[in-house]
């Protein structure tokens, strides 16, 4: 994608996404209209960088002038012994996808998954207060979301991993800070994913099956069938655009939150990080576009 606008001169700063692999990034194609709309002499483009490299990226960094960067898979945890200060939360969930460096050349590292998440739920138009919800997985995305899926009022939270035990812990560790909001933990089968959706408003998709690169997609998704007519599906997943559990949500006329809304959200928490400002709907229209363009749509 061509940006007539976007500036290339002494002053231009690169604003990377560093993670591994990066074949399929589409962030950049976010972002730089941003930076076109607003004036900001930046601009992103992938960089690969493996777990072990994370100390010689920073150090490049801080020589470069790199003034803010995101990050992705594998990445997010990694980099966190590598930053001066981390607020609470990303500390507590040890995954941070943005970092911004200060005057001082001090790194701050944020995580948005969960502020991205709940923005993609309210531009949405989805109200959860009073939801009984089910999230698929148990990474540190699910925490985050969780924190402010009880903030905003959501009634109870089921978590269903693959690994029972890991999100078992993970309801543990978060239930003295979710308030009145009902938690509880299963196991990631059909016969639980069928009892779930019977008592579902709210179904959260947030593992890596039927992602892009990934060889495992869901062998069933017939427990879709017993979500009530009211439910709400989001995917988490940005490439494929429009997964195999958002299709089947659609097919049956359910209301569904894509992945790209959800990294729509979080480009909106970011900026607020990094720039002190959040884009106007009408913007982050361009960056939609400019992802869609990216898959060809």
């Amino acid at each position: 994608m061509h940006f007539d606008n976007l500036r290339f001169n002494p002053d231009t700063r690169l604003f990377p996404i560093i993670g591994y692999p990066m074949g399929q990034s589409s962030a950049s194609h976010a972002y730089n209209p941003l930076f076109v709309a607003n004036n900001l002499n930046e601009i992103m483009w992938p960089v690969e960088i493996r777990p072990e490299q994370v100390g010689d990226f920073m150090a490049a960094a801080r020589t470069l002038g790199i003034r803010h960067f995101t990050l992705t898979m594998p990445l997010k945890s990694a980099i966190i012994p590598h930053l001066d200060v981390v607020d609470a939360d990303s500390r507590f969930f040890n995954s941070v996808n943005i970092v911004r460096f200060d005057g001082e050349g001090r790194s701050h590292g944020a995580g948005m998954d969960g502020k991205g998440n709940l923005a993609a739920i309210q531009a949405a138009g989805v109200d959860v207060r009073g939801m009984r919800v089910v999230m698929l997985g148990a990474g540190a995305i699910v925490g985050a979301i969780t924190l402010q899926l009880a903030g905003a009022g959501a009634a109870s939270v089921r978590i269903l991993n693959r690994s029972a035990d890991k999100a078992a812990a993970l309801v543990e560790r978060l239930r003295p800070r979710v308030g009145a909001m009902q938690l509880e933990s299963g196991p990631f089968t059909d016969a639980a994913l069928n009892d779930a959706a019977e008592g579902c408003d709210f179904l959260m998709q947030s593992t890596p099956l039927g992602m892009y690169g990934y060889d495992r997609d869901f062998d069933d998704l017939s427990f879709i069938d017993r979500l009530p007519a009211h439910a709400v599906v989001m995917e988490n997943i940005v490439n494929p655009p429009e997964t195999r559990l958002v299709k089947a949500a659609s097919a049956l006329g359910l209301k569904t939150i894509a992945g790209i809304d959800m990294l729509l959200g979080q480009l909106g928490a970011i900026f607020n990080f990094c720039y002190g400002f959040t884009p106007p709907p009408e913007q982050l229209l361009l960056a939609k576009a400019g992802i869609y363009g990216y898959f060809g749509i």
